[in-house]
């Protein structure tokens, strides 16, 4: 068994205390919940299981069959976007070492390119893509982690609770069997 860290991001509830008490009930021991400025619903998981991919499964199950009327609306990971400062911190070098890397003056001259805010003081990066080049040409500056989710699970996983949430409210659109009989979803 392995350890994966993960968001659940919930609809339909309020984050009451008599809710907070009924998902520790459900075996969500390993959840931390919190409300987000947005007004969502987070439960954050550091859940053990077999695969990363059960261990999400098992948690939206957990969610789901209590009676505090939660819905898993979404499944995410860490926030992936860093500074190059954040860089910097994560893989124990100095910010203008990491200054050299960005612009071609130390490495390979490829580093990754910023993913957000390109043109500002404080461009973000991927850290997928920035961990994937050291990975590649200096493996000893990242620290070692453990099992991750796969992209196309998170991407499957998404697609169909958002279906889910789209069916709720239009159960019975006009629509629907010519769409289904266009797109089935079946391979």
């Amino acid at each position: 068994m392995s350890e994966c860290s993960f968001r659940l991001i919930l609809a339909g509830i309020e984050l009451s205390d008599e809710q907070l008490n009924i998902f520790y009930e459900a075996g969500c021991d390993d959840a931390t919940f919190a409300r987000e400025r947005d007004g969502s619903v987070v439960a954050y998981f550091d859940r053990e299981a077999d695969t990363p991919e059960a261990a999400v499964l098992a948690a939206i199950t957990d969610i789901e069959n209590t009676n505090a009327d939660a819905r898993v609306i979404k499944v995410a990971t860490d926030d992936d976007w860093l500074t190059a400062t954040e860089i910097a911190q994560r893989v124990g070098r100095t910010r203008q070492n990491i200054g050299q890397l960005l612009h071609g003056i130390r490495g390979t001259g490829d580093f990754p390119k910023p993913v957000a805010r390109q043109g500002s003081t404080n461009p973000l990066w991927s850290w997928a893509d920035v961990e994937q080049w050291f990975e590649r040409y200096e493996p000893d500056a990242v620290p070692a982690h453990g099992p991750r989710l796969s992209a196309d699970f998170l991407a499957e996983v998404n697609n169909r609770l958002d279906l889910r949430e789209r069916l709720r409210y239009s159960p019975n659109a006009p629509w629907r069997q010519k769409l289904d009989e266009t797109l089935p979803l079946v391979s």
